[in-house]
């Protein structure tokens, strides 16, 4: 998490997530991810497109309760 430059990436109980809202869509996690599971959104695999929403939702609201 420490390559984010803008801190948006934040931790709950089951995943790490991205706060859309704060990144700067610069690509540096990506390839940090030790599960491959970072992509430009217009990238995600199929089968993976509902995480899109989920990531969003859980990253504004970690974000906001800081």
């Amino acid at each position: 998490m420490t390559v984010c430059p803008v801190d948006c990436i934040y931790e709950d109980d089951e995943q790490l997530v991205i706060n859309p809202d704060e990144c700067i869509d610069c690509g540096l996690c990506e390839a940090e991810c030790p599960v491959s599971a970072i992509f430009v959104d217009s990238d995600v695999p199929p089968n993976w497109k509902s995480f899109i929403e989920l990531n969003a939702n859980r990253g504004r609201e970690i974000a906001a309760n800081r």
